[in-house]
């Protein structure tokens, strides 16, 4: 596996900040510590870590080692642990650049480490992003999981809430798995972690820590400690949710003084067993018949670790089936195991598992999936399953199977179950609106459903919440406006921070009161944020909203103060216009191409993209901030294509034909095999076999 420490960058703390920091954490070696301390640290954890050790109760850290990868960028404090191990690359990993960024080597000795770099999301993003996406890179890890070897990166941009980086991307990581740790943050976010780990290591008894570490188990028991000790944890069925698994975790979750005495408490007899999979039988994809790439395209088969499964949904088939055994599943002592499958993210309507054998081998059928909301604007792709390992005692941390769907793809199903459309330029599905209820933007919204002076956007608000509802959106605005003014004044004086931030406090209140008060809208009051967010998404699916208000609309958008409104707009109207959706007639008007009646759910779908875009740059600019474009994905996973294919299935027997495909303003007929028929669906005997390849113009393009 290569190592590209090249790509990337520290992700925060210029250079000689990061100096004055080692100069700080050297001198904090040298406080007066007793000679067979296990820590320097003063607080809680550290008393009680150094009582433990000095009663003979702890096994301390001397069989261990820590790892920084980042040039001490974000260094672990020298002397917080005196008894620990520092790993010191040789003079040939630093010639080649081995010492820093992603490893290809493991280390001969436990070791928990960190590394705080990043390269930019659109240039393959965190660390960890990299790892799964590089060949053998999940395998990799496994091994590190495997050999005691743990290390904890930043997520940096790749796990923030927002769309098509208005904000920030959305989950961006393909697949989740317990063979490393991210941290929800930049720079400096992985420290927290690597202390709770290392203080948790050092608290096993050492006969526990011994028999850890000789049976290569010391990482998958700090992953179920530390999972299970998250503060979001609250009962003992919330360890089988997505809640205390998700890909990234935050900081300020973390419950050190839980973990430490957890592992404390640990006896051998107690060791968690370790959830260890292999996929049996599993469904076969090829390409240029279920899929389209190009050549030496990155595998759907993204992992396929002991720990990690990965599966990148791209195929024009209904499901995903697949055979998972958990058979070889480990218990140091010899207990019996009994093995648990849950459902972690993903909707349950779109994932049946059928288990057998003891709950050994589960039978798994996924189908494709829109996306799912995991937190307050931060939008995730991926289904996850988790599979649990308990010996009666202790319950593992879960190897997880994955399967992600492509960002720029949506699937559409007929009432049979079966794959009705698919379309590859999926567009950004957010409103647009904030995603906290703290963001001063909601005032804009307030305001923008007060104004008169637009007819058109006055009269679609008035037309859903009525008069009374649009007058207590002005009474709201009225009354923050003063408050978020006199905010930004303090906030740009420079002697009046602590002023500031008790304005802040006070119109933070305001606003989420504002926000949750029920007012009149519609059949029934509403809460204002509730309201705003269901007359967007009202207006959204008026699928003949351009065409009806098409001059003043663009009239607007030529007003609109979002830069190159109008550029976007016409961009989102010719994507619409050469897949089939929208025609224009000979007077320059544009129609929808179906009459009401006759639309699909992939009609509506294509026409309420459209709107989204209407609504944020030509109706509401000043409340609704949205990126137009496709969805962004990572462009090692697919290549962008600018099609849509309709499928046909044989009346009679359900068989499926085919598919027509729209591109271009022209229609292509394909047969069940992705062969082009040239002639039309009646020419199965000129058949012919096309090859697909990247076009630097039109993304994927194919020729005969």
């Amino acid at each position: 596996m290569a190592t590209v420490s090249g790509l990337f960058h520290r992700i925060s703390a210029p250079r000689a900040f990061a100096a004055w920091l080692g100069l700080f954490f050297f001198a904090d070696a040298f406080r007066s510590v007793a000679a067979d301390a296990l820590t320097t640290r003063t607080d809680r954890v550290g008393k009680l870590l150094n009582e433990w050790f000095a009663d003979g109760s702890a096994a301390g850290l001397a069989a261990l080692q820590y790892e920084n990868r980042d040039h001490s960028h974000s260094p672990l404090p020298v002397g917080l642990y005196p008894q620990l191990k520092i790993y010191q690359a040789t003079e040939e990993e630093k010639a080649k650049k081995k010492d820093v960024a992603l490893m290809d080597s493991l280390r001969d000795m436990p070791t928990i480490g960190n590394c705080s770099m990043a390269a930019g999301v659109t240039d393959g993003g965190s660390l960890p992003r990299h790892y799964e996406l590089l060949p053998q890179g999940n395998l990799f890890l496994a091994r590190q999981y495997l050999g005691n070897q743990l290390y904890v990166y930043p997520e940096h941009f790749d796990h923030d809430p927002g769309f098509n980086g208005v904000g920030g991307y959305g989950d961006l990581f393909v697949v989740n798995t317990p063979a490393l740790l991210i941290s929800q943050g930049s720079s400096f976010s992985d420290m927290p972690f690597v202390k709770a780990l290392l203080s948790t290591a050092a608290a096993f008894p050492v006969d526990t820590q011994r028999l850890l570490i000789s049976k290569r188990l010391l990482i998958p028991t700090l992953q179920s400690i530390f999972r299970h000790a998250n503060r979001q944890v609250k009962t003992e069925e919330d360890y089988f949710t997505g809640t205390a698994h998700p890909p990234v975790f935050e900081g300020s979750q973390i419950d050190e003084e839980k973990m430490i005495s957890a592992a404390h408490a640990m006896l051998p007899a107690a060791i968690p067993p370790v959830a260890l999979l292999r996929v049996l039988e599993e469904s076969t994809w090829e390409s240029g018949k279920h899929y389209f790439e190009a050549d030496n395209a990155t595998p759907y088969k993204i992992s396929d670790s002991p720990v990690s499964i990965g599966r990148i949904f791209r195929g024009n088939t209904d499901t995903y089936d697949m055979i998972v055994s958990a058979e070889k599943s480990v218990e140091v002592s010899g207990k019996p195991i009994q093995l648990r499958w849950h459902l972690l993210q993903g909707d349950p309507r779109t994932v049946r598992m059928e288990l057998g054998k003891g709950g050994s081998i589960a039978k798994i059928r996924v189908r494709w999936s829109p996306p799912s909301r995991t937190a307050p604007g931060l939008q995730s792709h991926r289904i996850d399953i988790g599979v649990f390992a308990s010996n009666g005692i202790n319950v593992s941390a879960p190897a997880i199977i994955s399967f992600f769907m492509l960002p720029n793809e949506v699937h559409f199903y007929d009432d049979k179950g079966r794959v009705s459309e698919i379309y590859y330029q999926a567009h950004n599905p957010d409103l647009g609106l904030p995603s906290t209820d703290t963001d001063p933007r909601w005032v804009d919204a307030f305001l923008a459903f007060a104004l008169k002076a637009e007819p058109i956007s006055s009269s679609l608000v008035e037309q859903l919440i009525g008069t009374k509802g649009r007058d207590a959106m002005q009474g709201a605005w009225e009354k923050l406006n003063p408050l978020l003014q006199k905010l930004k004044q303090l906030e740009a004086a420079p002697n009046a921070k602590d002023e500031a931030a008790k304005a802040r406090a006070a119109f933070e209140k305001e606003l989420a009161t504002a926000l949750s008060e029920p007012i009149p809208a519609g059949k029934q009051p509403l809460p204002r944020k509730s309201a705003i967010q269901a007359v967007f998404s009202a207006l959204a699916d008026t699928t003949d909203l351009y065409p009806q208000f098409q001059d003043q609309l663009n009239a607007l958008v030529l007003r609109s103060p979002t830069p190159d409104a109008a550029g976007d707009l016409r961009r989102q109207m010719d994507r619409l216009k050469k897949i089939g959706v929208l025609i224009e007639t000979a007077q320059g008007k544009v129609q929808v191409a179906k009459s009401p009646d006759m639309r699909t759910p992939a009609d509506r779908y294509y026409l309420r993209g459209l709107n989204l875009t209407l609504l944020s740059h030509a109706l509401f600019p000043t409340a609704l901030t949205r990126s137009p474009e496709p969805a962004f994905v990572d462009p090692r996973l697919t290549i962008p294509k600018a099609w849509r294919d309709v499928f046909l299935y044989d009346k009679e027997s359900g068989e499926r034909k085919g598919w027509l495909r729209y591109m271009d303003g022209k229609t292509a007929w394909f047969n069940n095999l992705g062969q082009l028929l040239p002639d039309g669906p009646a020419s199965s005997e000129t058949a012919q076999t096309v090859h697909y390849e990247k076009s630097a113009e039109t993304g994927l393009s194919f020729a005969r």
